[in-house]
């Protein structure tokens, strides 16, 4: 999968390690992101990266969502009502992942558990992987609505700002492209 260039690996890492979905948390009925350690944030971090249809590298390259509106804030002047939007938005994506995650997580597992069978069924198999796929694409979408409505909360000027970052964020070479180190 290609990654980002630094700066923009840097937006979508930290946007997920305000997800924080993955280890520790798929079992969690109510997830306390607070609690979360570097470790498992960047196990989620990886996690959603192999299972989002390359949501980084692809959307929210050139469409970054609240976590990165809030890490450039300065460059935003965003007001307390929109920082206020801004962070549940962040919030709500976060635990509307982390629900997502998990679906996909048991879905893996039902199929797993069938697979091992001595005479797996074709019917099971094939709903099985139909259910893991449906899951992993409900995953990869999660994320696009709070991206586009954390743009809708900026005003005009604000927007411009948005749109000359974003370009230079978009401007930055992936992993494939660049040159090695």
């Amino acid at each position: 999968m290609k990654l980002l260039g630094k700066a923009a690996s840097l937006t979508a890492g930290s946007l997920l390690i305000g997800i924080g979905i993955g280890i520790g948390i798929a079992n969690a009925a109510q997830p306390d992101l607070s609690k979360m350690t570097m470790a498992q944030k960047n196990a989620a971090q990886v996690y959603f990266r192999a299972h989002s249809f390359d949501f980084s590298p692809i959307f929210s390259r050139y469409h970054p969502g609240p976590y990165w509106i809030l890490h450039h804030a300065s460059s935003f002047n965003l007001t307390a009502a929109q920082k206020t939007k801004e962070e549940s938005l962040k919030f709500g994506m976060a635990k509307a992942t982390i629900k997502d995650d998990m679906a996909l997580q048991t879905a893996y597992k039902k199929y797993q558990a069938d697979a091992q069978k001595d005479q797996p069924s074709l019917a099971v198999i094939n709903h099985d992987i139909d259910r893991v796929g449906r899951a992993e694409t409900n995953l990869a979408k999660e994320m696009v609505p709070y991206h586009l409505k954390s743009y809708a909360v900026l005003n005009t000027a604000q927007k411009q700002t948005y749109k000359a970052l974003a370009a230079s964020q978009a401007a930055q070479p992936t992993l494939a492209t660049a040159p090695a180190d």
